[in-house]
């Protein structure tokens, strides 16, 4: 049985285009016949495979315009094991130049002229919930929801679900959860630990029992145009997603006969009287200051610092680094994150609010 997948979260950075890329390439490991479709007029996941978006000629715009055909729009990947229908920024047009009779079935009904020949299609969508993304979901017989461990990735989160629940009442009622994904865990963080026990205690099976770990590895592979099993096959990354394909295939390989596997939404998107909101209790993560925990920077390299933190002019021979934090904001406070190296790697860190007089 063929299945459609979206890989959505209308928050950015989460790992939707690594999820997308590594998932389908793992999948096409294992011999499963694999579509990924890039439908973010960013194209990150058409970079993330090696091809030019500028160059691209026959890009998924062509699900919106009529003028899809298979044999010009679906290309192979050098070094993939699986086809790809690219994009690239011309996609963003649909989003700027939308109608007041807004379709959400264009991609649904192209797609029904290619599903049997897959036994997955996965959809990379953009972080927004524009017409892309919910032509996308109502396309999707399920949606793999990738989820940063950090606090604020909890709220986007209560919005996808509410999203997602529109679109179960109006144009797709068979969609379903496959899974809520964890990624760039580390275990020796407070805050990966407690999101998780959180994700778990409130969605139970609908959680992935496989987590993708906090790896450098995993922001290299694009690139060079590779999926991290390509690019290295040996670090954590490869070993996270092949894991990942794994539990996503014996999950639909059991889903009729094995009650607990089964990622059913009653319990969330059917009951009208339930607060998406308060399914993870935000308020208490907040008491805990768990949004201004940065234990997970300890032993990171400088250079890695500037992944995760973004650049900053700090003097690269310096042992002390100063950060402008956005965790909190005040109108009458500052708030810095102070890290402190030893040897090249973060020892301890602090953090300091300064007032404005």
């Amino acid at each position: 049985m063929s299945k459609i997948i979206a890989i959505a979260n209308q928050k950015g950075g989460v790992g939707k285009t690594t999820t997308a890329i590594n998932l389908a390439d793992t999948l096409g490991i294992l011999e499963k016949k694999v579509l990924l479709i890039d439908l973010d007029p960013q194209a990150n996941a058409t970079s993330g495979v090696g091809l030019v978006p500028l160059d691209i000629k026959y890009s998924s715009l062509s699900f919106f315009t009529n003028t899809f055909k298979p044999k010009y729009n679906i290309v192979k990947p050098d070094s993939a094991h699986f086809d790809f229908i690219p994009s690239n920024i011309r996609l963003a047009s649909i989003e700027v130049n939308k109608s007041k009779s807004i379709d959400l079935f264009k991609l649904k009904r192209a797609l029904a002229n290619i599903i049997e020949n897959y036994e997955y299609i996965l959809i990379d969508c953009s972080p927004s919930f524009g017409l892309l993304t919910l032509n996308a979901l109502t396309a999707s017989h399920s949606v793999i929801i990738p989820v940063q461990c950090e606090f604020y990735a909890l709220e986007g989160l209560n919005k996808l679900l509410r999203t997602i629940k529109s679109i179960k009442k109006t144009s797709n009622p068979n969609i379903d959860i496959e899974g809520l994904l964890i990624t760039m865990y580390d275990s020796r963080t407070n805050i990966s630990n407690q999101l998780r026990e959180e994700l778990i205690k409130h969605f139970e099976s609908m959680v992935f029992n496989t987590v993708i770990q906090r790896n450098i590895t995993l922001s290299e592979a694009p690139s060079y145009g590779l999926s991290i099993i390509k690019y290295n096959p040996n670090c954590i990354g490869s070993e996270n997603y092949l894991n990942l394909g794994l539990e996503l295939i014996k999950k639909n390989t059991n889903e009729l006969t094995d009650q607990k596997l089964e990622k059913d939404l009653t319990k969330i998107l059917t009951h009208d009287t339930e607060d998406v909101d308060y399914i993870i209790n935000l308020n208490k993560l907040k008491k805990n200051n768990i949004d201004e925990d940065y234990s997970h920077l300890i032993g990171l390299r400088k250079d890695e610092i500037n992944n995760v933190l973004g650049f900053s002019y700090n003097d690269i021979h310096s042992n002390v680094w100063m950060y402008r934090t956005t965790t909190s904001f005040s109108l009458i406070k500052k708030n810095y994150l102070y890290l402190y190296f030893e040897n090249g790697k973060i020892i301890n860190y602090k953090l300091s609010t300064f007032r404005i007089n």
